[in-house]
């Protein structure tokens, strides 16, 4: 179960919590980007994993949160209803995009960014860029870097193609995908993940909230080493930060909890 899901299943309920605004636009060199916020006091931007729209990927994350803070989520180009998606993207490119965003919303700096997945290298890029604005970075089971793209550690792990193996050729066939720009649902360069590697390290308090379940593979997959290295590569993010801090969330449960106290000694930060 993936922090955001388990998330939306234990929140509390909305009765009990700020309501989500009426959907704004907001133009970033010269694209309309669409956003939605809650609540009041510091500033905190939700930036969704790959290719998920702001609609489906918090359940009601930005409500709990903004119990206590000024919450606000967006679609990226080509996610939602914001405008297509250009040719290509890089996280540099993404990471402006959500500085634009930011101002965009009126967003009182500094402030905290809270990325998933795929979408921690947006986060820590911006971060690097935007250092004194940046309150903290909050990861749920972040990407490190040096795992993914065409010469990740991942891909190295994983069985040749087997056409004989169904569950195999479609983890393959997602990764193909994923990794060319003209099949990718974001245009993103597969050079970005070269670039993430070489991020800066920054004085931003980073807090890394990692899942004790191991993820499932294909049968054929050497899961224990996959996820051996993933555990491992959590290093390279700690390393983004000079204030960095490792989380493990004990059970899929935990996730709201874990992300509510985090998200507490982020705003202190």
């Amino acid at each position: 179960m993936s922090p955001t899901t388990a998330s939306a299943a234990r929140a509390p309920s909305a009765a009990t919590t700020p309501t989500l605004e009426p959907e704004r636009d907001v133009v970033v060199a010269g694209h309309h980007l669409k956003a939605r916020c809650a609540g009041s006091g510091p500033s905190v931007v939700l930036v969704a994993d790959y290719g998920r729209a702001m609609d489906d990927a918090w359940g009601t994350i930005p409500q709990t949160l903004a119990a206590r803070s000024r919450v606000c989520v967006y679609d990226r180009l080509g996610i939602g209803r914001s405008d297509s998606v250009p040719d290509r993207q890089t996280f540099a490119t993404l990471a402006d995009d959500l500085d634009g965003v930011i101002s965009g919303l009126g967003l009182s700096r500094p402030v905290v960014v809270v990325g998933p997945a795929m979408a921690a290298p947006i986060a820590l890029t911006w971060v690097s860029r935007h250092e004194s604005d940046a309150r903290a970075v909050v990861l749920l089971d972040p990407v490190p870097p040096g795992y993914s793209g065409p010469s990740g550690a991942l891909l190295r792990l994983l069985p040749p193609k087997d056409p004989g193996d169904p569950e195999l050729s479609t983890l393959w066939a997602d990764l193909d995908r994923y990794n060319t720009v003209a099949t990718n649902k974001e245009s993103l360069d597969p050079a970005s993940w070269t670039a993430y590697e070489r991020l800066p390290a920054t004085s931003t308090p980073l807090y890394d909230l990692v899942d004790a379940q191991a993820q499932p593979w294909p049968a054929a997959v050497d899961a224990a080493a996959i996820d051996g290295v993933w555990r491992q590569y959590q290093r390279r993010v700690l390393a983004l930060s000079s204030q960095a801090e490792l989380r493990i969330v004990p059970e899929p449960d935990d996730w709201p909890t874990m992300i509510r106290s985090t998200l507490e000694r982020a705003l202190q930060s």
